[in-house]
């Protein structure tokens, strides 16, 4: 019972490896056509777009490095010294996350005091792509964030690119038919103030499941 248990357990660990690798995969391909859209159409808020996404390809990596190690160690008894190191990534995940939406905010404010001009309809029809990819990644992705915190960065970084995107389709549309121009800093702002509450979530749940597991640790040493 106990074999047919962990041949399960590293089965859906595989299982999780190889949704991981999809969804890089997906996000690369995004992150090179949203960078080039959003350089060519002068979007401030389709650039914040790619640089929440660029962070999203670093989680990735970490996630798939830290889902790795705990697949081939699931069944050490050292488990927690796994479980801190998906905290640091989680830790990591929530630092970059800050660090973005604080430079997005500081670009938005810029843009703010000096509208630009962009070209809507390419950054609307990148955005509505953007849209369907991230519900597509959210979907695929939820089953697995309950008991997974790295998941669930990944998770959270998903659904702060899917609002960074529905903000992005009404700037796009508030420029295109109103000729709005601070349209597109405003949603900039709006999308670095999202990233920046998922970024404090992660942040302090990745720090909970540190200080338990350190707190675990010690206790290891204690009996031992």
């Amino acid at each position: 019972m106990l074999k047919a248990n962990n041949l399960k357990s590293y089965s859906q660990d595989t299982k999780k490896i190889q949704l991981l690798w999809m969804i890089l995969g997906l996000r690369i391909i995004f992150f090179l056509f949203e960078v080039g859209i959003g350089i060519w159409s002068h979007s401030l808020s389709l650039l914040a777009g790619a640089g929440h996404l660029f962070s999203d390809l670093l989680t990735l990596g970490l996630t798939l490095i830290s889902a790795w190690l705990v697949q081939r160690h699931s069944q050490d008894q050292t488990a927690w010294k796994y479980k801190r190191l998906e905290a640091w990534v989680a830790l990591f995940n929530g630092a970059s996350l800050g660090a973005i939406a604080l430079l997005i905010a500081w670009e938005a404010v810029k843009h703010l005091q000096a509208p630009e001009p962009i070209s809507s309809l390419p950054v609307l029809l990148v955005a509505g792509l953007s849209l369907v990819i991230n519900g597509l990644s959210i979907q695929l992705l939820h089953p697995h964030s309950h008991h997974d915190l790295n998941f669930r960065g990944v998770l959270l970084h998903g659904v702060a690119d899917a609002t960074s995107s529905i903000n992005v389709i009404v700037a796009a549309l508030a420029v295109y038919f109103f000729n709005w121009l601070w349209a597109d800093a405003a949603a900039s702002l709006l999308v670095a103030l999202l990233i920046g509450i998922s970024a404090i979530s992660l942040l302090r749940d990745g720090w909970h499941v540190l200080r338990n597991a350190s707190t675990h640790q010690l206790q290891e040493d204690i009996l031992g």
